[in-house]
């Protein structure tokens, strides 16, 4: 009995590749992966300049607590107005100014929370990771290139299977 085993030349191709993008605009600080290596999934592969992104979250938080100090001032308005609406001390108009003044900071607030998040969002962004465990290509973008989110692919992770069979007879 001899063995027979076959060699063949051959090039492999991922059935799944992901483009890697920017999702923010800034400046690319660091490629942080070895181009060509395996990086599993949620491994960082870049980060970009999170100062600008920062400045953002804490102008939305000052934008908050100042809603929120109108809502506070608006709430305790309409609690001084209504005993004096209910004795009719005040005008009904003064009651719903009141009213309004309080529904409008309560909306300003949820909107100032809102921006928040979106921007505690976008600094989240700053750190670009791989969805997938796969092969990393070539850095499109050097460091230090100023990227965006319409034109800002940075890589491609291939997702790569190893298949093994042996032949035998």
């Amino acid at each position: 009995d001899i063995p027979v085993t076959f060699e063949f030349v051959a090039q492999t191709q991922s059935s799944q590749s992901v483009n890697i993008q920017a999702r923010v605009s800034g400046f690319l600080d660091k490629r942080v992966y070895t181009e060509g290596d395996v990086v599993r999934a949620g491994q960082v592969l870049f980060r970009m300049d999170p100062k600008p992104l920062q400045a953002q979250v804490d102008a939305s938080q000052a934008a908050l607590n100042n809603a929120q100090a109108a809502l506070d001032v608006a709430k305790f308005n309409l609690d001084r107005i209504k005993p004096l609406s209910a004795q009719n001390a005040l005008s009904q108009k003064d009651l719903d100014d009141a009213n309004g003044q309080y529904l409008s900071s309560k909306a300003n607030v949820d909107a100032a929370r809102a921006n928040l998040d979106s921007a505690k969002l976008n600094l989240s962004y700053a750190t670009i990771t791989s969805p997938i465990t796969g092969v990393t290509g070539n850095a499109i973008v050097a460091d230090g290139s100023y990227v965006s989110s319409s034109n800002g692919q940075l890589t491609t992770v291939a997702l790569m299977f190893l298949l093994a069979r042996a032949f035998s007879s």
